[in-house]
């Protein structure tokens, strides 16, 4: 009898483990974010703030931000980060050197941001900065640090 008990419990534990690693696979997409883009330059157009979808796409090694109702706002590939920057902040301390969503600017709590650092195509050095929803940041934040390899630097405004 104890022999079936053991082989019960190691088989309910490779079900959960199992579940647990479908369950990772799955969750590539994180709803609720925002995607904070620069002003245009020349000041033809200002700031603003695109809701949507971050998704991580392990075939393809990227990072895409997709705005609702519309494309990719952008993809960037795991080997092209540099760094990843999660703050929690009344805004994010690359808004102060770029004019972005202002309404955003003038609000007092503190919201997680999310800055990716990485080269283009010709090597330029960008970044996006990502407004994330306080329920799913911290599942979006080592979903970051897993496929991309990078650790995730953290800051918090005190």
């Amino acid at each position: 009898m104890k022999r079936y008990g053991r082989i019960l419990k190691l088989g309910m534990a490779a079900m959960v483990a199992l579940g647990v690693a479908a369950v990772a696979q799955a969750q590539t997409s994180f709803d609720h974010a925002e995607y904070l883009k620069a002003a245009e330059a020349g000041g033809k157009k200002k700031g603003e703030a695109a809701k949507g979808v971050v998704y991580f796409d392990a075939a393809a090694k990227t990072i895409e931000f997709r705005e609702k109702n519309a494309g990719t706002d952008f993809s960037i590939p795991y080997g092209s980060v540099k760094s990843l920057l999660y703050e929690r902040a009344s805004k994010p301390r690359y808004a102060e050197g770029i004019l972005i969503a202002w309404p955003l600017l003038l609000t007092k709590s503190k919201k997680h941001y999310l800055t990716i650092q990485y080269a283009d195509g010709a090597g330029t050095g960008k970044y996006a900065i990502l407004h994330l929803d306080k329920r799913n940041y911290q599942d979006l934040l080592a979903m970051a640090e897993a496929e991309t390899g990078k650790k995730v630097e953290r800051s918090e405004e005190h």
